[in-house]
């Protein structure tokens, strides 16, 4: 989503601020309770049920901003990419949650602006200079560290994380181009339905009948994975992506203190070391757009 024109007012900037680290909160709280899921449900099973929670804060959201109108699609086919894109996202995100700490897979989903610089060019027509494909490079290492193998983490979850930024990076590139005609409504709707629907095709490999705490926690992870996603989208519709994008990494250290609280893990050394060269990749990536003019 473009961000706003130049001389955003700084109470609009504090507000996007305060979207966005509210919005990461959220989504570390509900990596956390899909990580739970992971451990007694299928991977189709927590896509479907979680999408039909996601559901209701769609409802709220339609009802209060543009009633049924909010929600028509002009853009059929860019819809549908999207929504697999988002659907892959997720499926792969699940299933390497089942083996991989919580936030190993957090600090590889911030690869995902180092995998835009690179398809940049060819996606987006812009020219990307040689200081941002070192900085690329250099976050690349970081990845290395993290996905380094340790023995009591499978490297097969690893590799399968860092597919998710591969698919994040997609499905933000249709989230650029359809936002030219589509409302948030409008395509969170639709993606969603995409998730659901890939969920019921995978339901017949795995079910569990979840029981009143299951059913608990898929009501609490669907229903905040949608007020996530709208503070997500409210945040850069006040803020300017070069102040935010320094409080989104704030996301890796609520996936540390909800992978200590609910699991007792504790990141490795690698993951600390990695994380830190991958968010500084990042940021001097955002750095150095801004100084272009980019948003």
């Amino acid at each position: 989503m473009a961000a706003p024109e130049a001389g955003v007012s700084a109470a609009s900037q504090a507000r996007g601020i305060a979207y966005i680290v509210a919005s990461g909160v959220i989504f570390g709280f509900t990596d956390a309770l899909a990580k739970l899921l992971a451990g007694s449900y299928p991977p189709g099973q927590i896509l479907c049920l979680r999408s039909a929670f996601v559901l209701v804060s769609i409802i709220v959201m339609v009802s209060l901003k543009g009633g049924f109108a909010s929600v028509r699609v002009r853009n059929w086919k860019g819809q549908w990419i999207r929504g697999l894109m988002v659907a892959a996202t997720s499926l792969t995100f699940i299933v390497a949650l089942k083996d991989a700490p919580l936030a190993d897979l957090i600090a590889l989903l911030f690869v995902s602006p180092l995998i835009l610089t690179v398809l940049a060019p060819y996606f987006l027509g812009e020219q990307v200079g040689w200081r941002r494909r070192v900085a690329v490079g250099v976050g690349f290492c970081g990845v290395l560290l993290i996905v380094r193998p340790s023995g009591d983490i499978p490297l097969f979850a690893l590799l399968l994380g860092l597919m998710v930024p591969v698919f994040l990076t997609f499905s933000d590139l249709y989230t650029r181009f359809l936002a030219r005609t589509e409302t948030a409504n409008a395509t969170m709707l639709f993606s969603n339905f995409v998730m659901a629907a890939v969920g019921i095709c995978l339901l017949p490999l795995g079910w569990v009948t979840p029981d009143w705490w299951g059913l608990l926690i898929f009501a609490a992870a669907g229903t905040l994975q949608g007020v996530a996603q709208y503070f997500l989208i409210y945040a850069f519709m006040h803020g300017e992506t070069v102040v935010l994008a320094p409080f989104r990494y704030l996301m890796l250290i609520w996936a540390g203190i909800y992978g200590y609280l609910f699991f007792g893990t504790i990141p490795r050394t690698e993951t600390f070391i990695g994380a830190a060269i991958v968010v500084a990749s990042g940021l001097y990536i955002y750095h150095r757009e801004a100084r272009h003019g980019r948003s």
